[in-house]
């Protein structure tokens, strides 16, 4: 930094911010390390092996705040040799914390764990639907059938298409994660490496250490679509910057990030599209913000074939999944009550994990002295969105779903090149920058134990899944197990599940059966979520809240015989309704039936009808010996997407207390095609946007300075 930089920066900020910032941090980060035993059980937490090691580089960088307190505040080199060193560590440890995870040896099987199942079998629905010429298509299997383009958050099958058609699909799936994960440090050191190769090098070497608590958070949730999120949202930050720069790709690049973000996990795309206001309004280019504009109305019309359907029939999509009923009164002092808990935790560092959220907490101070230096650096830019973030999730209700909720997991990504450029602008002295980078790089948690694999279901529990796969009936009821409260009372908690993972999604492959259960974790996004068991509720509040003979009657409605349930309070509601008998016992789990049930896929009035040939994007209904005129009621839910014909003529589709149902065209035996659309019109045109984005975004607008 020149002298004339120095005095400006003194004109901007005080000479003590610096100071007073990293004192603040410091004392912070003391009161966590001595106060918070939290993870200690966890083998790669600040509590296990990096104890000693946290505690020495923390007293050494306090010391050597004192001891350099009159040069903080001034820019430091630690070297390339220390910088390549510290990024090698890091990479080291990234790298071997999610081979230890995902081993290679488990490539060819199902992941099975939590969040990573359901999430598995979604890819491979949606590379099935790909293959069918279609991005979205109608999951006739579970939750009584509902539209795949409800998964608005849970689905990534387009971006897995590639590897899992390549490699096959447990082994595509594992290696679409390794190079996204993989690359994150990568693309964060390109983002960089223009303006400061030091910086580059220390902010990636940040990324991996601060990375390395994907392994800890969303590898114990298994929510791997908020990593394949912050993924695509980094591409568009660092296509943004290239086209700033006057990279012909970075146009492109933008729009390709933020339209892979509509593909996978939408929340991404704001949370991009956030940051790329802060940009434009951080290094004030107007161009930027056309840029972005453009950008954003391509990767909207790109993804419409995704989106279509949800826009099309919002009354079908709910668009909260943490609340049962988001139409339902706002409740102000509750949702007041949370926002000012999230503000107070940040006063209370003896309840912070060490995770990459608790890392911000303690250098909040920091970030804030660095978004606020002059010179308009890349490393201050990411400090901004890091402040911005972190006042973002204090806001993270209930009623807004979890719209602030994953922006979390864009921290270690814009965490790093912060914090490396606090270090290297204000550490004053190379010995006390080092040391901050060492209290910084020690801190965030991360695992090393392998993620449980199964080759299928039936290796899981081979009795329930034999007894599943024989049971019989239009639908077969499974109580699901909710990871979240599934009752919508606040007074009230689901009790917790004894399975670590969600295993529904599948079912459906043990013997083809459709189920009355649901794939996702908690409410899903149709407005078919209360027609589910789980944990011990029904609709959302307690199973014993609803008459035995309303549940009865629902069951009869949906043709559904057996029952497997493992909570205390389903089985013992069951038992004393008097309509179910219990036929079978292992494990947690029972068995019920409900005796003299219609279990026919499709009712007719008189003659026959089956259910056949069930795709995702269509069935037939193979009827013999109906009277024309008779009502016929095919037992999944109505949508009105579905198109219905016989012998080259439609027939119209209508509800029937919810069920798909048409009127019979004519007396005989013949078959009735049900065809999902493809939407062939809206997919010419996603591909007709994407060429005209490409060529557009990298010839205008010109490259601006930073």
């Amino acid at each position: 930094m020149t002298d004339r930089s120095q005095e400006t920066a003194r004109l901007v900020l005080p000479a003590w911010a610096p100071l007073a910032a990293l004192a603040v941090s410091l004392l912070l980060a003391w009161i966590n390390f001595l106060t918070s035993g939290r993870w200690a059980s966890f083998p790669g937490a600040l509590h296990g092996w990096r104890l000693p090691w946290y505690a020495l580089a923390l007293a050494s960088a306090t010391v050597l705040t004192v001891m350099a307190r009159r040069h903080v505040g001034r820019p430091v080199q630690v070297g390339f040799g220390a910088a390549a060193a510290l990024f090698a560590a890091g990479a080291g440890l990234y790298a071997s914390a999610f081979f230890s995870r995902l081993p290679i040896s488990t490539w060819n099987q199902i992941p099975f764990k939590d969040d990573y199942t359901p999430l598995y079998q979604a890819a491979v629905n949606g590379v099935h639907l790909l293959k069918q010429g279609s991005v979205v298509g109608w999951n006739w299997w579970l939750l009584g059938g509902y539209p795949t383009s409800s998964d608005i958050a849970q689905s990534f099958g387009a971006i897995a298409f590639v590897p899992m058609v390549l490699l096959g699909e447990p082994v595509g799936y594992h290696v679409l994660h390794a190079i996204v994960f993989l690359a994150i440090p990568g693309l964060v050191w390109w983002d960089i490496h223009h303006e400061d190769r030091e910086a580059a090098l220390l902010a990636a070497g940040f990324a991996c250490l601060f990375g390395g608590g994907y392994l800890i958070g969303i590898g114990n949730s298994g929510d791997t679509n908020s990593l394949i999120g912050a993924f695509c949202a980094l591409v568009a930050l660092v296509g943004s910057r290239a086209a700033r720069l006057g990279r012909r790709w970075g146009g492109p690049v933008l729009m390709l990030g933020l339209t892979m973000a509509l593909y996978s996990h939408v929340a991404f795309c704001v949370y991009a599209g956030i940051y790329l206001l802060v940009e434009a309004g951080y290094y004030r280019d107007a161009r930027a913000l056309l840029r972005l504009a453009a950008a954003g109305i391509g990767a909207v019309i790109v993804s419409l074939p995704v989106h279509w359907e949800s826009l099309r029939y919002h009354s079908f999509v709910s668009f909260n999944n943490t609340v049962y009923d988001p139409a339902a009164p706002i409740d102000w002092p509750l949702a007041l009550r949370t926002i000012y808990y999230h503000f107070e935790i940040l006063a209370l560092p003896h309840r912070w994990f060490n995770d990459y959220r608790s890392l911000v907490n303690i250098w909040f101070p920091a970030m804030v002295v660095i978004a606020l230096s002059p010179g308009r650096t890349r490393t201050a830019f990411y400090a901004s969105t890091a402040v911005v973030t972190q006042l973002l999730l204090r806001f993270n209700t209930s009623e807004v779903g979890a719209l602030f909720d994953r922006i979390q997991h864009l921290l270690p990504i814009v965490a790093a090149p912060a914090l490396a450029g606090f270090v290297l602008r204000f550490g004053g002295t190379r010995r006390l920058a080092l040391a901050l980078a060492a209290v910084m790089g020690l801190y965030v948690a991360t695992s090393f134990e392998p993620v449980r694999h199964v080759p299928d279901l039936r290796a899981w529990d081979p009795p329930l899944v034999d007894r599943l796969a024989a049971s019989k009936g239009a639908l077969v009821l499974v109580e699901v197990s909710p990871h979240r409260d599934m009752d919508s009372d606040p007074r009230r908690r689901t009790p917790p599940t004894p399975f670590d993972v969600h295993f529904e999604g599948l079912l459906p492959g043990i013997a083809g059966q459709r189920f009355y259960t649901q794939m996702w974790d908690g409410w899903v996004w149709t407005i078919f979520r209360g027609e589910v068991i789980g944990a011990g509720t029904f609709a959302g509040r307690a199973i014993e809240a609803t008459p035995p003979m309303a549940f009865e009657t629902e069951m009869r409605r949906w043709g559904v015989k057996d029952l497997f349930v493992w909570t205390d309070q389903t089985r013992d509601y069951l038992a004393r309704s008097g309509s179910f008998a219990e036929r079978w016992r292992g494990g947690p789990w029972s068995h019920f039936e409900l005796p003299d049930v219609d279990t026919r896929a499709v009712v007719t009035a008189g003659g026959s009808g089956e259910l056949v040939d069930l795709t995702f994007l269509g069935g037939r209904v193979a009827l013999a010996n109906v009277a024309a005129g008779s009502r016929v009621v095919v037992r999944a839910h109505y949508y009105p997407a579905w198109r219905a014909s016989a012998n080259g003529r439609d027939i119209p589709l209508y509800s029937s207390g919810g069920q798909l149902a048409f009127d019979v065209p004519g007396t005989g035996t013949y078959d009735v095609h049900l065809e999902y659309p493809r939407y062939r019109a809206l997919s010419w045109l996603a591909i007709v946007v994407a060429i005209a984005g490409v060529i557009g975004l990298s010839r205008w607008p010109k490259a601006t300075r930073d």
